[in-house]
C-alpha cells in the first residue's frame, strides 16, 4: 500500500511541476483553470483542490503572486519600461487592475516601488513575510573573478524541484543533488559531458521564503522524458551575463546581490523573463573549501 501511495504521489508531483512550468512560460497570457487542468491531465472539478493540497497555495494566488513578483523585478531593473507595458507583459488586462494588485500586496504604486533603494525594498519584502516584525540587514556583495556577455544554445536538463526556504542551507542542496545523482546513476544518464546546474524560478527577495522554488538539474540528451518527481525541461538559449565566482558556502547570496542589485542596474543591459541559474564547472578541489560557480542572468538584446 505504501509503495502504491508513493508512486501516486510521484505522478501528482510530476503533473504539478508541468503546470508550474507552463504557467512560467505563458504568464503574459490569460490562464484559465480549464486550460491548466488540461495541462495536468486532471478534471477541472478536482484540479484546483489538488493543486492547493500539493503546494499549500491556491492556483489563483500562485499565478497572481508570480505576476506581481515578475512585474516588480521588471519595474526595478529596467526604469525605461512604461508601467502599462510591464502590466501587459505579466498578464494583467488593464493598468488599473495592475495598480490595484500592487497596492494590495506592497502598499504602494509602481512609481513608489521604483524609487525604493535596495535596502528599503528588502525591508519591505521581509516585513511582508514576517508580519511586520523588525528586520535589519545590509546588502552584501561578492565580486566576480570574471564577467562576460555570451550567447548560449538551448539545452535540456533533468531536474528535481524543491519548494521552501533554501538560502544558506548547504545540506538541502547536497541532499537534492545526491537524490538526483542517485536517480541518474540508476538510469545510466551520467557521462563525461554531464553538466550540473541550479535553476531559480522566483525573484529572490520578492518571494516569501516558504514559496521559493528551485530545481537542481543535470544536462541530458533530448530524448529523455519526465519520470515522477524527476522532470525534464528546456533551458532557453540566448544572451546571458555570466559572472564567474569563487565562493564559500555562505557567499552565494552576496554573488547574486552583486549581479542583480549592483551590476545589472549599472550595466546598461536590461533583463528578460528567462530563468536565471547557477552552473558548476568541473574543477580541482579547493584547499579553502570554495568552489567555482558561474551565475547566468538572462538579458534582452540591445
Amino acid at each position: 500500500m505504501e509503495l502504491i501511495f508513493n508512486a501516486s504521489r510521484q505522478v501528482y508531483i510530476s503533473k504539478i511541476n508541468e503546470v508550474q512550468d507552463y504557467i512560467e512560460n505563458h504568464l503574459e497570457e490569460e490562464l484559465s483553470t480549464k486550460q491548466l487542468a488540461n495541462v495536468a491531465c486532471f478534471s477541472e472539478f478536482h484540479f484546483q483542490r489538488i493543486y492547493k493540497l500539493m503546494t499549500g497555495e491556491s492556483l489563483y494566488s500562485y499565478i497572481k503572486r508570480l505576476r506581481l513578483e515578475k512585474a516588480v523585478y521588471f519595474l526595478r531593473s529596467n526604469k525605461k519600461l512604461q508601467v502599462q507595458d510591464v502590466a501587459f507583459a505579466v498578464g494583467f488586462s488593464t493598468q488599473a487592475s495592475f495598480a490595484k494588485a500592487l497596492k494590495e500586496r506592497y502598499g504602494m504604486s509602481a512609481s513608489e516601488l521604483r524609487k525604493l533603494d535596495d535596502q528599503k525594498m528588502s525591508q519591505l519584502i521581509n516585513e511582508l513575510s514576517m508580519n511586520g516584525k523588525a528586520f535589519n540587514q545590509e546588502m552584501q556583495y561578492n565580486i566576480p573573478i570574471k564577467l562576460t556577455i555570451d550567447i548560449i544554445e538551448p539545452f535540456k536538463v533533468l531536474y528535481l524541484r524543491n519548494t521552501g526556504a533554501y538560502k544558506g542551507d548547504s545540506d538541502l542542496f547536497t541532499a537534492l543533488f545526491n537524490k538526483l545523482y542517485g536517480h541518474a546513476t540508476k538510469k545510466n544518464l551520467i557521462n563525461s559531458q554531464t553538466k550540473w546546474f541550479v535553476m531559480y524560478h522566483d525573484f529572490g527577495e520578492l518571494t516569501d521564503e516558504d514559496k521559493l522554488r528551485l530545481s537542481v538539474c543535470m544536462s541530458v540528451e533530448n530524448h529523455q522524458e519526465s519520470q515522477g518527481e524527476f522532470g525534464v525541461m528546456e533551458i532557453s538559449g540566448g544572451k546571458y551575463a555570466i559572472g564567474r565566482f569563487l565562493l564559500g558556502a555562505d557567499a552565494y547570496q552576496g554573488a547574486w546581490n552583486y549581479m542583480i542589485s549592483k551590476w545589472l542596474p549599472e550595466s546598461g543591459y536590461v533583463p528578460d523573463d528567462r530563468l536565471s541559474f547557477e552552473y558548476y564547472p568541473a574543477q580541482e578541489e579547493q584547499n579553502d573549501n570554495r568552489r567555482l560557480v558561474e551565475i547566468f542572468i538572462p538579458i534582452a538584446p540591445l
